[in-house]
């Protein structure tokens, strides 16, 4: 349930996104003067360190016996994993705030799904993990 309100906050994201650019057309952003362009690069780069995040401290999570029980290894994990992916798509939501172009939004939100579609907690991806741990 996490998960899919996790998913589902992007369409709220896409509101403001659409409701902001709408009654403030032509709306360029809040500081339309900011280095965008770099900030763009940078955060670009904030994903691609949080999609590699959410593997390796996922795994880190999972394999810490001593944490607790399998399940809620797994629990954490998962939502660890979720809200490194929801972050991409904050990325975006910034980007657009700053400069005004809702592609920024756009292209970071699809990124977000993307890792959402590869680190939702399923089954399988637990069982996996079981398996791995030998819990």
């Amino acid at each position: 349930m996490i998960g899919t309100m996790l998913v589902l906050s992007l369409g709220s994201y896409a509101f403001v996104v659409e409701t902001i650019r709408t009654l403030r057309a032509p709306f360029v952003g809040y500081a339309p003067a900011a280095p965008v362009g770099a900030f763009r690069l940078v955060l670009a780069g904030m994903a691609l360190v949080s999609l590699i995040a959410a593997r390796i401290m996922s795994w880190n999570i999972v394999a810490r016996h001593a944490a607790g029980p399998a399940a809620q290894r797994f629990f954490t994990a998962s939502i660890v994993a979720m809200a490194l992916c929801e972050s991409i798509a904050i990325y975006g939501l910034v980007l657009f705030l700053l400069g005004g172009q809702r592609t920024d939004f756009y292209g970071f939100a699809a990124l977000a799904l993307l890792a959402f579609a590869w680190r939702f907690p399923r089954r399988s991806l637990w069982e996996e993990w079981a398996r791995r741990v030998g819990a």
